[in-house]
């Protein structure tokens, strides 16, 4: 008898459940774009201050990045060693974001937005660019938001 009462249970409890999970209040929504926001305008300052180290606690352990044309750079290791190699060279850097949208779950999130880039040129004269980026922001454990994936592709020359 106990046990067909317990089992009667399981059907409220999974409503429960589905109803805890689907009741996402907008301020959350809110909440939680403002924290990524603000995390998003921290990793492009430390971009523009050309501080890979600063950089880094940003991103998750596994994370990838894809750029235009590149092979994908796979985890923290290998996005830290592009960060030193590609950092220094830059004379400028900018990063807008467009949109940001998170999750129902408010444990995922994605990010767009637009990066100004200006280079050295061979001739030593500067040369600016332009690309279109794609971020998706997990919240980890520990409840901070971190990259686990960035799409950059260059926007055509003008």
């Amino acid at each position: 008898m106990r046990r067909a009462a317990a089992y009667s249970m399981i059907p409220a409890a999974f409503l429960l459940w589905l109803a805890a999970c689907a009741s996402t209040s907008p301020q959350s929504l809110a909440d939680a774009e403002a924290a990524i926001r603000a995390r998003s305008r921290a990793v492009a300052e430390a971009e523009a201050n050309k501080d890979a180290a600063a950089v880094m606690p940003y991103w998750t352990e596994d994370a990838v990045v894809h750029f235009n044309g590149e092979a994908p750079l796979r985890g923290k290791a290998a996005i830290g060693a592009m960060y030193r190699e590609r950092l220094p060279r830059l004379e400028t850097f900018r990063a807008e974001t467009n949109s940001i949208e998170v999750a129902p779950g408010e444990d995922m999130a994605w990010e767009t937005g637009t990066t100004f880039v200006t280079l050295p040129s061979a001739s030593g004269s500067p040369v600016a660019s332009t690309s279109k980026f794609l971020i998706v922001w997990e919240k980890d454990a520990d409840g901070q938001w971190r990259i686990a994936a960035c799409a950059l592709t260059a926007n055509p020359k003008r």
